[in-house]
């Protein structure tokens, strides 16, 4: 039982904060292992548990229901004791579930921009040194944002064997270990109407491990030239580059 309570206050602020951040997109270029892992929740338990329990003495000195003696958690002998109260800690992990939600909306939407880019980036462009992008990988930059993309895919040693072709349905999350895109087949694109129409090639990702890359195509254009050459309904087309627009 003093394990589990131990793993309650000393380890869910910090695992339910990094199951944030790792949900809204902020993740390490590699997958952490089991030590730095450990060291990793260990440092999201402080600022969780530290507003936790500001906000738990501020609402004991309003209700003085939360706890059988009614005092304020100030230190760890406190906390100890608080612990045999089941109050306590059903109060301490439905706030910590609420504060580690809006800690990690604020890291990742400002927090994380702010270290970057005033306290990162601006050392590094001083000494001359390329700036972090606001993603941690290539495979990041280029595939999970949340706009259309539509893609050719071959390889690198074979560039006149014919490619996929189609929209980019689905991409592999950071920490998979092969990485597969699913194309979502698009009716009359191909190498002949690429070039017939003269598509341009907006980014190119070059896998040179595995010899592949993925070629991406301007959309509103090929989406233009779809609905010219009848592939797709006006409506349809103009329903698509609002939406495309809008992201």
């Amino acid at each position: 039982m003093d394990n589990l309570i131990g793993t309650i206050v000393f380890l869910l602020p910090g695992l339910l904060l990094y199951f944030w951040l790792q949900s809204f997109g902020v993740n390490a270029v590699v997958k952490h292992n089991p030590s730095e892992f450990t060291a990793y929740v260990v440092l999201l338990w402080f600022p969780v548990s530290m507003i936790t329990l500001l906000i738990f003495n501020c609402l004991v000195a309003l209700t003085r229901v939360f706890t059988t003696s009614n005092f304020y958690v100030v230190s760890i002998d406190d906390l100890k004791i608080a612990t045999n109260d089941f109050r306590f800690i059903i109060s301490y992990i439905l706030l910590s579930v609420i504060v580690s939600y809006l800690f990690g909306v604020y890291w990742s939407v400002w927090g994380n921009k702010f270290l970057r880019e005033v306290l990162i980036n601006k050392v590094r462009k001083k000494r001359n040194v390329a700036p972090y992008s606001e993603y941690p990988s290539v495979w990041d930059e280029v595939f999970l944002k949340n706009e259309l993309q539509i893609a050719e895919i071959g390889r690198i040693d074979k560039p006149d064997n014919p490619g996929l072709y189609g929209c980019i349905d689905k991409a592999s999350r950071p920490f998979e270990s092969e990485r597969h895109l699913f194309l979502e087949s698009i009716q009359g694109f191909n190498k002949k109407f690429i070039e017939d129409h003269s598509i341009p090639v907006t980014h190119s990702f070059y896998d040179v491990k595995s010899g592949s890359y993925v070629k991406l195509y301007d959309v509103e254009i090929t989406i233009e030239r779809l609905a010219r050459e009848g592939y797709l309904s006006q409506e349809d087309a103009d329903d698509i580059l609002k939406v495309y627009k809008n992201n």
